[in-house]
């Protein structure tokens, strides 16, 4: 496999049609990742972040990532470090099971097309209990879910995540109590993780942050991705309601 320079990364945008917002991520260099190919026409890729998440995509038949994939795969093992594996088809699937026999757990989960009609057009959850907060450094200390280590995982720093990605939150008596944050995003894509404290849920506050979320994707003319377990009843019910649908079922790889 070569290894892809950034001058290249315009026409590999131009040639993947389907892929996670992290690959859109590495891409648009918002995050630092690697890209690898088998040939200069880009039939096959593997893309991998510094945090250790990949992505396959191309002619599964070429046999020149096998031995890429599982580098990857055992440098995780060796380091201790996170392997992720994201394949949005049946016949990556088969050849990533071949390839790493039995050193799998297996995840299925949903990405979902957000329709923006049925956004505009739903039930409108009503005034708002707490203010909205754009997250802030200061924040950020506080948050229970989405701390300094989160950001250091998903955007390499805090200060990367402040400085190209976004996200808003609400406060009651200066404890963060629900969050909406995109997890990765590009120039086109904005993918949301919502985190609400499970003393104040069942009061929509996680349906009033996703819609701060999605206004501000819909000004600034990005797209919001939804992702979540296929078993994730509430996270579907949630995005469907705010106009997330046509979920396709793809898979993720682990370490067992």
């Amino acid at each position: 496999m070569k290894t892809v320079t950034e001058e290249h990364y315009p026409l590999i945008k131009q040639t993947i049609k389907t892929a996670p917002t992290f690959v859109h991520s590495i891409l648009d260099r918002m995050i630092e990742g690697t890209v690898y190919t088998d040939t200069v026409a880009y039939q096959t890729l593997l893309f991998h972040t510094k945090s250790g998440i990949y992505y396959v995509y191309g002619d599964e038949s070429k046999t020149s990532i096998d031995h890429q994939l599982a580098y990857c795969f055992q440098q995780a093992m060796e380091q201790q470090k996170r392997f992720t594996l994201f394949s949005y088809s049946e016949q990556w699937n088969i050849k990533i099971e071949q390839l790493l026999n039995n050193q799998l757990r297996k995840l299925e989960r949903y990405t979902f097309t957000f329709h923006e009609n049925i956004y505009n057009h739903r039930e409108k959850h009503g005034e708002r209990d707490y203010e909205v907060k754009s997250i802030t450094e200061p924040l950020i200390k506080n948050s229970l879910e989405f701390d300094q280590t989160y950001y250091e995982e998903y955007w390499d720093s805090t200060s990367n995540f402040l400085k190209n990605g976004f996200g808003f939150c609400f406060v009651h008596k200066e404890q963060i109590i629900s969050e909406a944050v995109s997890i990765f995003k590009s120039n086109e894509y904005a993918e949301i993780d919502i985190m609400t404290d499970s003393k104040f849920r069942g009061q929509g506050l996680a349906s009033s942050i996703a819609e701060a979320f999605i206004d501000h994707c819909l000004v600034n003319q990005l797209k919001p991705c939804w992702d979540c377990d296929i078993s994730n009843t509430g996270s579907i019910h949630l995005g469907t309601k705010l106009g997330f649908t046509t979920p396709q079922k793809y898979t993720i790889y682990t370490k067992s």
